[in-house]
């Protein structure tokens, strides 16, 4: 073989992904059935093909990848993530700096924030608020559902680029996130942020450290759900609190979008879990309160699905129009509707956990 040949082999194996077997549910230890075969990453070119599966138990669900990266080669799946790039700030016009106005009147009176600022037109704007519950669900997800806690500790994981810890800071909470993703992590520290690179077991934290831990979009990527949220709950002063979002398995997005559905997302979500079995899980590693259910917000994940099924990828969701956001806007109303025939309705799980 040429130096030139022996090159070419190399740079074929830097790129490719090595996976491991992995049959078994993480929850509750049954077979997987094959779902779907084949998936590519549609979104940022991470290398193969990939397949999932389900649990076959109903009050379970969970869908994972089989064969799974191994730990060592995930970071491939991300070199050209979206946290490697700086936060977009939206233009600030008047609609804009309403929309901001609204939003702080409503956290100020619902979670506490700022109370020695807050005026009589707070509880007006927390009002209006209340009349949008998609809106009103991206509120409180904008302070992780958590209230005010004067120099209370806390922890994100997976906070990316950090816009979302740098407003938990500004908000008064003592901040800090963590990050496998080295690229983010250097981008994040440039807003002087204390972030930690590496996984969470790893990094040695004292017993009962924070008192708020919030992964956003995170505990679907991990290899080790069950250990990521005994670290949690060990790391949790009595009392604390352990917020979770992730994709919804068992939504109506993805039984209507099936494999174009965004949650989804080859290789990096690894495991995609149900209200239930995310509660499960939780209750495995003692938290003393669980409470778990979906939830609808304005999240792009019908926008970014729809543009699957359309064009095959979604990477002109930025240049979205305000008709079709106004159109989302109402289909997620819908969806919000929806919750109360149908609980598992929303794209998206959120756990509120306490120790």
């Amino acid at each position: 073989m040429s130096a030139t040949q022996a090159s070419r082999v190399t740079e074929q194996n830097a790129d490719v992904i090595r996976s491991r077997s992995c049959p078994y549910c993480c929850v509750c230890g049954q077979k997987g059935e094959s779902l779907y075969e084949n998936l590519s990453d549609r979104r940022f070119g991470a290398p193969g093909m990939w397949n999932l599966k389900r649990c076959p138990s109903r009050v379970c669900g969970v869908v994972w990848l089989d064969p799974m990266p191994v730990e060592e080669d995930i970071g491939k799946a991300y070199r050209s993530y979206y946290t490697h790039e700086a936060d977009a700030h939206p233009a600030n016009n008047l609609a804009r700096r309403l929309y901001s106005r609204i939003r702080a009147g409503y956290v100020r009176v619902k979670y506490g924030y700022r109370n020695d600022k807050r005026n009589r037109w707070d509880q007006l704007f927390a009002l209006l608020a209340n009349l949008n519950p998609v809106r009103r669900a991206s509120f409180d997800f904008g302070v992780f559902y958590l209230r005010f806690n004067p120099n209370g500790r806390f922890l994100e994981l997976g906070c990316g680029s950090g816009l979302m810890l740098e407003s938990m800071r500004d908000l008064g909470w003592r901040a800090e996130g963590i990050d496998f993703d080295a690229s983010a992590v250097e981008l994040t520290s440039k807003k002087n942020l204390v972030v930690h690179c590496g996984k969470l077991q790893d990094l040695e934290f004292a017993d009962e450290t924070f008192d708020a831990i919030a992964a956003i979009h995170f505990i679907e990527h991990v290899s080790d759900p069950l250990g990521v949220l005994r670290e949690c709950r060990r790391l949790l002063k009595p009392g604390g609190r352990l917020v979770l979002i992730t994709p919804n398995a068992d939504s109506w997005g993805h039984r209507y979008y099936r494999a174009d559905w965004r949650g989804l997302e080859p290789p990096r979500h690894l495991h995609i879990f149900t209200p239930r079995s995310i509660a499960e899980l939780c209750r495995k590693t003692g938290f003393n309160y669980v409470v778990s259910r979906s939830t609808v917000r304005a999240s792009g994940i019908h926008l970014a699905s729809r543009a699957l099924r359309r064009r095959g990828n979604c990477d002109s969701l930025r240049r979205v129009g305000w008709l079709t956001r106004a159109w989302d806007e109402l289909r997620c109303m819908f969806q919000w509707a929806g919750t109360f025939v149908d609980s598992d309705a929303g794209d998206e799980v959120l756990l509120i956990a306490g120790r």
